[in-house]
């Protein structure tokens, strides 16, 4: 009896590390302040999704999960529960959780919503043009894009986010990007940190700012200021080199399957070739 009960508990332990529900969710757009956002609540023990975590660990399923619900309106509560259940997550922030976030706040009622953004919607901007959304056009990035599975598969899931973010169809690889669509996401941008504190209810949300530090985020959320600095990264020169590295090293590891992957079928072909050729004689 006392083993059943021990090997329960292992399983319910197991259970309740992998079907985690989200106690954080970022509402803010990328290039405000979220990969130290996402450094500040893992050091006060959440376990946070971000897009570094999709690009680091080459999960091209959650890329193509993520693809569909920008194409319909973050509507599948599904497809949201089992990105972050599954994983074990605890709080989402960045893109491209952060354009579901109305969604996830019905479908966890008691999680938290932090909101960063910037100074200015200039500023914002600035950002994002001179970042996330040139590196499509960056060598050796853009070349990556076209070849590699999960590449051309990420790039197709920001097409989808920028899309859903501005209202119109956006395609990286248009020669005109990001300029020609500045107009319609600094507003959507605008409008998504003016309908944050519409929506959220005061007691949910906290609109973090990272000059403060620990002073506003650990005791909204209940947690003991760290004896540690507040953390401070992903400058523009930082993602810009992040982004290089990451993209690299799943691009090698893609090569490195492609070519195992040949050298099998040729050993395949070869065994066939041989059982056919000895059935003939």
């Amino acid at each position: 009896m006392q083993r059943i009960t021990f090997i329960t508990g292992l399983l319910l332990a197991a259970l309740a590390s992998t079907h985690a529900a989200l106690e954080v969710i970022g509402s803010g757009y990328g290039r405000t302040g979220t990969d130290t956002l996402r450094m500040a609540l893992n050091e006060l023990g959440y376990k946070t999704y971000h897009m570094h975590e999709i690009i680091e660990n080459g999960l091209l399923s959650d890329v193509h999960a993520w693809t569909a619900l920008a194409e319909n309106d973050c509507n599948d509560v599904q497809a949201l529960k089992d990105l972050f259940e599954r994983g074990g997550w605890t709080a989402a922030v960045d893109f491209p959780a952060s354009i579901c976030w109305k969604t996830l706040m019905k479908v966890y009622p008691h999680a938290k919503v932090v909101h960063t953004e910037r100074e200015s919607e200039e500023k914002w901007w600035d950002s994002v043009s001179n970042s996330i959304a040139i590196l499509p056009k960056t060598f050796p990035i853009n070349i990556i894009m076209k070849v590699v599975p999960f590449w051309k598969a990420h790039a197709k899931m920001m097409n989808a986010i920028w899309s859903y973010i501005g209202g119109v169809n956006i395609t990286m690889s248009d020669p005109e990007w990001p300029s020609s669509y500045q107009r319609q996401l600094v507003s959507a941008y605008s409008a998504n940190n003016k309908r944050v504190r519409q929506v959220v209810p005061r007691k949910r949300l906290l609109v973090q700012d990272h000059r403060r530090g620990w002073e506003l985020l650990a005791p909204f959320l209940g947690k003991d200021i760290p004896d540690k600095p507040y953390p401070h990264r992903n400058t523009r020169a930082e993602l810009i080199q992040t982004a290089r590295r990451l993209t690299l090293g799943v691009s090698f590891s893609g090569v490195v399957f492609l070519v195992m992957a040949v050298f099998v079928v040729k050993k395949l072909m070869q065994v066939f070739v041989k059982s056919d050729n000895k059935k003939k004689e």
